[in-house]
């Protein structure tokens, strides 16, 4: 009898995709736009800069296990410690930068970090903020105001690599052990930490490297728009080190002038962001504000953390560049979904599937809860709550205050056979085809007269109008509804709210009772910190009015 594989215990940790980088993609590059300039590097000083800040930091007295914060933008700097931090066994808590100050100390109490690594630009937010007793060193990163009191609170970030070795050697660590920490975006409540391990993190780096998915590779060069410390970066910045593609990255800024610069520059070939930074750039191509010629190098733009209409994805085609609907979480690492087309599916159903987030990455399991607490039979397209299962989804949510320092119990299911199931949150439907078709977040799910109403829905349909940029519908209290939607609009420029029948729109599309009877213009949909429309203050500009018809 043959009871185990003979097989190398090769442990996946962040150090082997360190070596991998140095060893076989020494020359590619990374470039950051910071204030409107360029500074590039390649992957072999890159390297090496890393290797001297992982060695500065253990000569500061940083241990395994011990947490080292960041409060930076997207630089070569931000990178140099997604590798230097766990790659000596510390664990990287990567801080929302646009959090208010209160909230950042509440997330470094739960991490009690010893070490912290500041931008510049962030020194002012970080004296407002409640320091953990844990904090030992603050590292100031990149040039600030000279005249800036504020950098006499922090050592530089040059000096302290200056007393780190370039020969240093990465340790060899357990790929369980704890690598980064991502807090939630705390949209239900108090932001919750999600543990990521070494193990967890090169698996997803790999998952973005399948052709049927993200498909990153060596040819590429990505530019990673999406904040870094939003759930790593989206995976990018690891997964860009194993594929050996080169990096761009753009700072702070994502205006469409900064990009198309940026891509012009590097020649990149995918980049990452929000709906909304990409709505802006495609309005810009459109107007000729921006040259297309400039992004002749762009062929693809994978897409999360909001519903993409079909005016962006068609929008786009007509550059020749194609926009890929993801889906995600900060538990998922955060890439779960990717919308790809399956060699089955005819042109009509494949332009009905486009809109969805699409299909699960290979490792990633799904099911369906209904209400009565039943699995949905595969494919039969019955709602309920998705769960999602794999080796890059968390198991636990952290809490200090536990011995073991497991949390979220509640969000956790487990099944007859032992394993474990995230919660999403979200109420989805799956198709016979594996399509994922996301309804509603359960919280936004709007009650009115005894019958569902999906938010989703509803803004999903309203940007397919031409004249709407942006929508976000929202359920209010009704005396005789118990809740009634409300849809809140931003317009494309130039279009007159008067000449707009948005109710007359989605008569054709929508039951007449599932129409909204308020729709509100604002110039701008207002966004929470993780960069997603803020429904809580919505919510807050209609408090107090239950009336009726409105």
């Amino acid at each position: 009898m043959i009871r185990r594989g003979l097989m190398q215990p090769y442990p996946l940790n962040v150090a082997m995709l360190c070596r991998r980088v140095e060893s076989q993609f020494p020359d590619k590059t990374v470039t950051t736009r910071r204030q409107g300039r360029d500074t590039t590097i390649t992957c072999r000083r890159l390297m090496q800069r890393s290797r001297q800040l992982a060695d500065a930091l253990r000569r500061a007295g940083v241990r395994p296990g011990d947490c080292v914060s960041t409060l930076m933008w997207n630089s070569q700097e931000h990178l140099e410690a997604y590798f230097a931090v766990p790659g000596i066994g510390a664990v990287l808590h990567t801080v929302n930068a646009r959090l208010p100050a209160d909230t950042i100390g509440a997330l470094l109490d739960d991490t009690r970090p010893v070490a912290m690594l500041a931008d510049a630009s962030l020194l002012s937010t970080l004296r407002q903020v409640r320091l953990p007793s844990s904090l030992k060193l603050i590292v100031r990163v990149a040039d600030g105001d000279p005249g800036n009191d504020e950098r006499a609170a922090a050592i530089d970030y040059e000096g302290l690599l200056a007393g780190g070795s370039r020969a240093y050697e990465w340790p060899e660590i357990d790929e369980q052990a704890a690598c980064g920490i991502c807090h939630t975006s705390g949209t239900t409540g108090r932001s919750k930490g999600v543990v990521y391990s070494h193990r967890s993190t090169v698996l997803h780096a790999m998952s973005m490297l399948f052709a049927d998915g993200i498909a990153l590779s060596e040819h590429d060069v990505c530019l990673t728009v999406v904040p870094m410390f939003h759930a790593v970066g989206w995976g990018f910045p690891y997964a860009c080190a194993l594929a050996g593609a080169s990096q761009a990255l753009s700072w702070r800024q994502s205006d469409p002038q900064t990009l198309a610069g940026l891509i012009e520059q590097t020649g990149a070939t995918l980049a990452t962001a929000v709906p909304t930074v990409w709505i802006n750039l495609l309005e810009q191509l459109r107007s000729g504000e921006i040259d297309a010629a400039r992004l002749r190098s762009l062929t693809r733009l994978p897409i999360g953390g909001a519903t993409v209409s079909s005016d962006l994805i068609d929008g786009y085609a007509q550059f020749g560049i194609r926009v890929q609907h993801c889906w995600g979480m900060t538990e998922v690492s955060p890439l779960g979904l990717v919308s790809t087309r399956r060699s089955w599916l005819s042109d009509e159903s494949w332009s009905q599937r486009r809109l969805t987030p699409g299909v699960p990455l290979p490792g990633c399991e799904l099911r369906v809860m209904t209400p009565q607490g039943t699995a949905a039979p595969a494919g039969s397209g019955a709602a309920g709550e998705l769960q999602i299962r794999g080796p890059w989804v968390a198991d636990a949510y952290l809490d200090p205050s536990a011995e073991d320092g497991r949390g979220g119990g509640d969000r956790f299911d487990t099944d007859s056979d032992g394993r474990r199931w995230l919660k999403t949150g979200d109420i989805a439907q799956i198709d016979s085809d594996g399509y994922v078709r996301i309804v509603d977040r359960a919280k936004d799910l709007i009650k009115s007269g005894g019958e569902w109403i999906s938010s989703l829905e509803l803004e999903s349909a309203l940007v397919q109008h031409p004249g709407v940029r942006e929508a976000a519908v929202v359920g209010v209290p009704d005396s005789v509804w118990q809740e009634r939607p409300v849809a809140f609009v931003s317009l494309v420029e130039d279009r007159d709210e008067a000449q707009l029948d948005l109710a007359g729109y989605l008569a054709s599309r929508l039951p007449r009772w599932q129409i909204p009877e308020r729709f509100i213009v604002l110039q701008e949909l207002p966004r929470n910190n993780t960069g997603k429309l803020d429904k809580a203050r919505l919510r807050e500009l209609t408090r107090g009015d239950g009336r009726h018809g409105g």
